[in-house]
């Protein structure tokens, strides 16, 4: 969304490949009425099928300059329908499959941080562009919050366990917001009969404070109230916007070292970067030695809707002038 309405409003001509209900300041051109999240399909193959042939057809009547893909290699497809060149922003770790995919047919990669490059360095990577956020809608607070915060899918991979036992050992507050598994899919359901075992049983006992899922909107001020985000991340996630939108309203960050977390949060500066719960236990006890202007203007400089814009607008000028 934001990328395309700041390109609209740098004089761009855009066309939105999306759902009939998304909103755009470009030219919304639908695939099916609402998200398959929504729709729930038990086969999802279909539609990127019938989304990668709309894509085609358009290609050829309006003579796109550049295609800029997010849904990942299901868009491979659209070689050879036209010239125009088209790019990808990965937003996923790599998978075997998608590696060979790329690497075939020396795909135009842009990854979402440094680290998400790793299983495949080798690839044809045109660029790396770090995600922005729109700042200003985020408020910052100055002084220590009421509580600390863990954010995310209530899942084995966002360190919900982890949270839950650094609170416990640290003797704080811990609010957790976000969203329970759904049981939809098989990986789901894994990862529901996960909640359902090792984090359910702990909510909303002594410390432990669960405070269901919130909107955008709500979430924004409850990052601003707490006093450092706290996530023990079990995964290699290629880029975490929570910390940017924490560090936004000025409450470090104490995460685990996975993923793209280094490159986002800087150790000691807006919040700590550490390997274990223990570690995570003595960084709470520090964390007032943070400046929370530190964090805002560490995503005022690095991870705004501009910065990321430009980015990808001299990327693609960039693969235009070799055409």
């Amino acid at each position: 969304y934001w990328i395309s309405e700041e390109l609209v409003r740098r004089g761009h001509e855009v066309y939105l490949f999306a759902t009939a209900n998304s909103k755009t300041s470009g030219h919304l051109i639908p695939i099916v009425e609402k998200g398959l999240w929504d729709i729930q399909p038990d086969d999802d193959l279909a539609y990127y099928a019938v989304e990668m042939a709309i894509v085609g057809q358009h290609m050829q009547q309006e003579q796109f300059d550049i295609v800029h893909d997010h849904i990942g290699p299901w868009s491979l497809a659209l070689y050879g329908q036209s010239a125009t060149p088209v790019v990808h922003t990965l937003h996923v770790p790599f998978e075997q499959n998608r590696i060979w995919a790329y690497e075939k047919l020396n795909a135009k990669l842009i990854s979402i941080s440094y680290s998400q490059r790793k299983p495949a360095p080798d690839l044809n990577y045109i660029a790396n562009v770090y995600n922005g956020i729109d700042v200003e809608n985020f408020p910052f607070r100055d002084s220590s919050g009421e509580y600390y915060l863990w954010v995310g899918e209530l899942s084995e991979r966002k360190g919900a366990v982890q949270a839950i036992e650094v609170a416990k050992k640290a003797d704080i507050p811990l609010l957790m917001i976000g969203r329970i598994p759904t049981t939809h899919t098989i990986y789901q359901k894994r990862d529901y009969e996960f909640f359902q075992r090792y984090i359910e049983p702990e909510l909303n006992k002594g410390n432990i404070t669960y405070g269901g899922e919130k909107t955008p909107e709500e979430l924004k001020g409850t990052y601003e109230k707490a006093s450092a985000l706290l996530f023990p991340l079990q995964w290699e996630e290629p880029f975490g916007l929570i910390y940017v939108e924490a560090m936004a309203c000025g409450t470090p960050v104490i995460t685990f070292n996975r993923g793209s977390a280094p490159e986002i949060v800087k150790d000691a500066i807006t919040g700590y970067v550490v390997d274990t719960v223990d570690e995570m236990v003595e960084a709470v006890k520090k964390i007032d030695q943070i400046d929370r202007k530190a964090c805002r203007e560490r995503v005022e400089q690095n991870f705004t809707i501009q910065r990321m814009v430009d980015a990808y607008e001299e990327t693609f000028q960039e693969v235009l002038s070799r055409r």
